[in-house]
């Protein structure tokens, strides 16, 4: 095939699928990089929000768990909060199917301490095999 048809096809695939010969790159080209540049610095701000919004509350950590009997598992937990604030976690017992079997609301008085122990017993309507905190708020002014 001559160079001359060969150039001529190429042409004519670059015209019917859009492509530019000589055209400079996207990155630039003002319009695509602002919006680059835009949509990064929105998404790096989401992911900051995010992750302050999360740590900002209080939060518990297990230590342990052990399932005393048919009616009460018990859970030793860690409770990060402010200095100062009182706070309610939510105790949750779960059986074989993941069905809850018992749940306790824990109330832990404003303290001068940051991270506080905690020991709970669940009472519980059927064998549980596992008990968790499901989340701590802060409750009070």
């Amino acid at each position: 095939m001559p160079d001359d048809a060969r150039l001529d096809a190429g042409d004519s695939l670059d015209e019917r699928y859009g492509r530019r010969h000589g055209g400079r790159p996207w990155w630039r080209r003002p319009g695509p990089l602002v919006a680059a540049l835009l949509g990064g610095a929105l998404l790096t701000a989401y992911f900051v929000w995010v992750a302050v919004a999360q740590s900002s509350g209080p939060s518990a950590t297990e230590i342990s768990h052990r399932i005393l009997d048919d009616t009460t598992a018990e859970i030793r937990y860690s409770v990060t909060r402010s200095p100062g604030t009182a706070v309610r976690c939510t105790v949750q017992a779960l059986d074989d199917a993941s069905t809850e079997v018992g749940l306790a609301q824990v109330d832990i008085p404003a303290g001068t301490e940051r991270d506080v122990e905690q020991t709970t017993d669940v009472r519980t309507t059927a064998r549980a095999v596992t008990v968790g905190v499901q989340g701590c708020v802060q409750v009070g002014g």
